[in-house]
């Protein structure tokens, strides 16, 4: 049963398909036809598949229509007997009780008579001879239809019918031939211009209608190459190491565009070093050897062998003497990209303290038969000298870390952590940690003190570590100031003549403090600089540094249970003097010339001479070029253009331009071709991006119109 229904519903599909292809194909036929007569045979291709693809979804949809609902309403539409119930016909027996199986029974027994009904969609007759009248009359016309704009291989303009005396260039085959040290394939191209690597030897094989006597090709400045006949076709060969134009011209026919044979120049290789990472390293005491790795690219292939030139220089000054010696390495990787790794060993190379070993990598490329030697960064190893790197430019690589300084919550952590290990450390060994501890308040101390114009050492003389050599040195645990010294101070408080500061005179007045001041001390502050500070944040640094000093000599007595107060103050009073929002700086007054009364709001310029601002020019250089550019911008095809001038500018300057070759032809076009006006417009385009940019200048105000001419007098 659900054969016979299927079978029905097949040849449905497939009549609904026939037709729609019956209907559509020639619509598709024509639109080939016309687009290959206007645009050619890929443009026609390409619109020939998609008007292909638009009509396979519309058979699709069509052939869609013909489902199982279909079928059921055409057979309650054409058979009777099945009484408006076809769709018991499609249901599974199992599923159907009472009168609804027994409709279905009598179904399947009427169904022999509805097996030679032809259930088929009728032809479209009148859709598809409409569709084949009109594909026909199109393809004719198209057929018929005289050419516009046909251009041959060379560009020029052809008719539709080629006059038989008139030779035209039927076919094009180009081989390229690479260098082999560049691993690139020949290859076959259609077109007349190519772009292929420095040193290519390329083929022409053209075929020319009717047969003319002689063929050459000519290049601008060159001998011209002659082609010679061979099997109907014109053959030759030539290797270009260079890029140039050439033109082909055949008796017969007509003047051809020059065409481009733009040669790939081969780079040289680059070496980029990987191990070590930086240009001069000194090496440690124990270093046995020296590991090197260098990477080697190329466009076309670097070479397997490379060269590492090692030179190793003795002595000092004048007495310096060298060593060099090479060794030969291997590569690893593909052939466009290279590593060369050593590991150089240090007793080999007899380096020893103060000398250096200088390593260097020479490459080169597989170009034949002469390859390109490129030499790669160089590489130092200095064995620094007994004594150290002191001198010289050995000074400046010195690794100096720079002082780092405690901060004041570090200084509070660090004492409680020691009081809280006390009963757990020595003695002798808490006293030093305390002893080091009370050194960094000290160094931190002098830091902030250097605001307040204090000595390098403070506040107080240094205090010594008790020993059992060295009685303990009791001072006092109140807030106060260091105490002074016992000894009598030496003269001008221990600084000599020339330590920068004022001593004053020998000769004094008495009763005056400024000479007793001068005389027995100096002052480390000016009234200028003093004011950095305003009074308040000045007296807070004060306090500050006290509690620092009170902090510092318990620390060193050993004491840090007793330093804490004093830490925690000073922390208390570092943080207030942070947000002091005013500072004072140094009383020197501006500089700024006497206002003249005399002149203000008097109109008069006297004296006042304007600045005249450069205006914009073009260099004297580009004036061809410039002239060109003018003149290709005006309307209307025809017209005089300094093409020679031009094309001299373009010899003169290739060494700057991006692509003279292409600037020359399209020079060479316009020449011949004066008529083109698209021809004009790519020239006008190549022109723009020849020409250098102007330098920045302040354009000239253009003159004043009636209107602002008024305004201009009104204002005088």
């Amino acid at each position: 049963m659900i054969a016979a229904l299927a079978r029905h519903l097949s040849a449905a599909r497939q009549r609904s398909l026939l037709d729609t292809l019956a209907i559509g194909w020639p619509i598709v036929m024509a639109i080939g036809a016309v687009a290959g007569r206007l645009a050619g045979v890929g443009p026609a291709c390409l619109l020939m598949a998609a008007a292909a693809l638009i009509l396979s979804g519309i058979a699709w949809r069509r052939v869609r229509r013909f489902d199982q609902a279909w079928l059921v309403q055409v057979l309650d539409a054409r058979v009777p007997a099945f009484e408006d119930s076809s769709a018991l016909l499609l249901r599974d027996s199992d599923g159907l009780q009472g009168l609804a199986a027994l409709q279905q029974q009598r179904l399947l027994d009427r169904l022999a008579g509805a097996a030679a009904l032809d259930l088929r969609p009728a032809w479209s007759w009148r859709w598809i001879a409409s569709a084949v009248g009109a594909s026909l009359v199109v393809s004719v016309t198209a057929a018929v239809w005289p050419r516009q704009n046909q251009t041959g291989p060379g560009g020029e303009s052809a008719p539709s019918w080629p006059l038989p005396d008139k030779t035209r260039l039927v076919g094009v085959r180009l081989r390229v031939t690479p260098p082999a040290y560049t691993g690139q394939r020949p290859f076959d191209q259609t077109g007349l211009d190519v772009r292929a690597p420095a040193g290519s030897t390329i083929e022409w094989i053209l075929s020319l209608r009717p047969e003319p006597a002689s063929v050459n090709l000519s290049f601008p400045g060159q001998a011209p190459m002659n082609l010679a006949p061979t099997d109907r076709k014109w053959a030759g060969s030539r290797r270009f190491t260079a890029s140039a134009l050439y033109r082909l011209e055949a008796s017969g026919l007509p003047r051809q565009r020059l065409h481009q044979l733009e040669m790939i120049a081969d780079l040289p290789p680059t070496v980029r070093m990987l191990t070590p990472d930086r240009t001069l390293n000194l090496a440690s005491a124990d270093q046995a050897h020296w590991d090197l790795s260098f990477e080697a690219r190329d466009d076309y292939g670097v070479a397997n062998s490379a060269m590492l030139r090692l030179t190793v220089t003795r002595g000092e000054g004048e007495m310096i003497t060298t060593t060099e010696r090479s060794l030969p390495l291997t590569g690893h990787g593909t052939m466009r990209l290279k590593r060369f790794s050593t590991r150089l060993d240090l007793a080999r190379e007899r380096l020893e303290p103060g000398n250096d070993l200088i390593a260097q990598l020479v490459v080169w490329d597989n170009r034949s038969p002469s390859p390109q030697v490129v030499e790669g960064p160089a590489v130092i190893l200095r064995q620094p000298p007994p004594g150290g790197l002191s001198d010289g430019l050995d000074g400046m690589a010195r690794q100096i870390l720079p002082v780092y300084f405690r901060s004041q919550r570090q200084i509070i952590i660090d004492a409680e952590a020691l009081i809280a290990q006390r009963a757990r450390t020595a003695p002798d060994v808490f006293l030093e940690r305390s002893n080091a501890l009370g050194s960094d308040q000290a160094q931190l101390r002098l830091r902030y003190g250097q605001f307040m114009g204090e000595e390098a050492e403070g506040g107080g003389p240094g205090l010594a570590i008790p020993t059992n050599d060295t009685p303990t040195l009791d001072l006092p645990t109140n807030d106060g100031p260091p105490p002074a010294a016992a000894t009598q101070p030496e003269p001008h408080h221990g600084h000599s003549a020339d330590d920068g500061h004022d001593h004053g005179s020998d000769t004094t007045t008495f009763g005056q403090m400024g000479d007793v001041v001068a005389q027995f001390g100096h002052a480390h502050d000016t009234g200028d600089a003093s004011t950095l500070f305003d009074p308040g944040t000045r007296s807070t640094l004060a306090q500050a540094l006290d509690a620092m000093w009170a902090s510092e000599r318990a620390l060193r007595q050993g004491r840090p249970k007793e330093a804490l107060p004093h830490a925690l103050k000073a922390l208390s009073l570092l943080k207030t003097a942070q947000q002091a929002t005013r500072i004072y700086l140094a009383r020197t007054p501006s500089k700024i010339p006497p206002i003249d009364l005399s002149r203000r709001l008097s109109g008069k310029r006297n004296g006042i001479r304007p600045d005249r601002f450069a205006t914009t020019t073009r260099a004297p250089d580009d004036t061809p070029a410039m002239k060109a550019w003018q003149a290709l911008g005006q309307t209307g095809k025809s017209g005089a253009l300094p093409l020679d001038e031009l094309a001299r500018w373009v010899v003169n300057h290739q060494g700057r331009l991006a692509d003279p070759l292409a600037l020359s032809a399209q020079i060479d076009t316009v020449r011949n071709e004066p008529n083109c006006l698209e021809c004009r417009q790519k020239l006008r385009a190549l022109l723009w991006t020849a020409l250098e940019r102007p330098p920045v200048g302040v354009l000239r105000r253009s003159p004043a119109d009636a209107g602002g001419q008024r305004y201009l007098d009104a204002l005088r």
